[in-house]
């Protein structure tokens, strides 16, 4: 599934907001990271990368009731490949903010990528509970709930439909909040076929959504005819079809053409 390559693939970093003013904490700090994605950018020495790293502790010393100062720390490290102080940096952090939806985030990641599955979804599940409208957060919640929705059962998802039933709803909220992004619409047009008892309308409207924003329309196309057979309707599974125009969707194409009068 698409949500599975994308979930590897997720960058640590979110798009950061509007330059804040230079003498504030968050313009200092916002100058060193303006530093930090120079030297990630270029081949920065060694006596560089530690005179930074210094300069992100200093700020961790001046503020230290600052959880986005650690956080900043945090990024830094994990972007040098000191994951393991990285990951300490964000428990700190965590420590002074339990709520701070962006170092929650980060900690899900670092989770999910030491193969705690378990912890991670716990940790997105805070993110999305301290910054519900970040389509980003729900989707990283509903990629990690969907993927391992048999293993994540919990008292208020005791089966796997119950948490695949959760993905889609985190799915959904992702794609509402951004109706732009693909990704996210694919990722919950997709969801339904996992379901026990799917709502083909709503399926059918995704894909259709998809297919309006998408420059691969003819995928879009192939799955609003799957939708439409699961709803009976022949003549819209054909007037589907009948777009589709790739030739590498040639053979699915004809498979579905056959299985109209079949099904």
């Amino acid at each position: 599934m698409l949500a599975a390559a994308l979930l590897l693939g997720a960058p640590l970093l979110r798009a950061a907001p509007p330059a804040p003013p230079p003498q504030t904490p968050q313009g200092e700090l916002h100058a060193a990271q303006l530093m930090a994605t120079a030297l990630l950018a270029g081949h920065a020495s060694h006596e560089e990368w530690q005179k930074l790293d210094q300069a992100f502790a200093d700020l961790e010393t001046k503020y230290p009731d600052n959880a986005a100062m650690a956080n900043g720390h945090a990024e830094f490290l994990w972007n040098a490949g000191e994951r393991d102080r990285a990951v300490k940096t964000w428990l700190a952090a965590e420590k002074l903010d339990p709520g701070n939806a962006t170092v929650l985030d980060h900690l899900g990641g670092c989770s999910f990528a030491a193969g705690d599955v378990r912890k991670a979804a716990g940790y997105y599940a805070r993110a999305v509970s301290s910054a519900p409208d970040n389509a980003g957060y729900q989707f990283s919640y509903a990629n990690v709930a969907f993927l391992f929705r048999h293993d994540l059962h919990d008292a208020t998802h005791p089966d796997s439909e119950s948490m695949a039933v959760e993905a889609l709803q985190h799915f959904r909220e992702a794609a509402r909040l951004e109706p732009l992004n693909t990704d996210y619409v694919r990722a919950f047009a997709e969801t339904f076929y996992s379901l026990e008892k799917p709502d083909w309308q709503e399926a059918l409207k995704t894909w259709q959504h998809l297919a309006d924003i998408s420059p691969e329309k003819d995928f879009a196309l192939l799955n609003i005819a799957r939708v439409y057979m699961k709803l009976g309707n022949r003549a819209g599974a054909r007037a589907s079809l009948d777009r589709i125009q790739d030739p590498k969707y040639g053979r699915l194409k004809a498979r579905l053409n056959e299985r109209i009068d079949v099904e």
